[in-house]
């Protein structure tokens, strides 16, 4: 998958905690072994419904994709604020 495919699935449409998610400056895209597979800028949300898709500027190439991720957590979701 590239950085492009798993920033259009990672990124929405989701249900998450808007003010938890513009709290934060990047997200990783990370896959179900902590790899992470993009890395974007928060600049927004937009609501679908009773969900939500993050709006951002994709950080092409940054150093931490196929790396793992040095944020782990507990969700099951693909999506981790950093």
């Amino acid at each position: 998958m590239s950085e492009d495919e798993a920033w259009i699935a990672g990124r929405g449409v989701w249900k998450f905690n808007a003010d938890r998610a513009l709290a934060e400056d990047e997200v990783q895209i990370i896959d179900s072994d902590g790899t992470v597979l993009a890395v974007a800028r928060i600049e927004g949300i937009r609501k679908c419904g009773d969900r939500y898709a993050l709006e951002g500027e994709l950080l092409r190439g940054d150093p931490r994709v196929g790396q793992p991720t040095t944020t782990p957590h507990r969700s099951r979701n693909p999506v981790t604020y950093i």
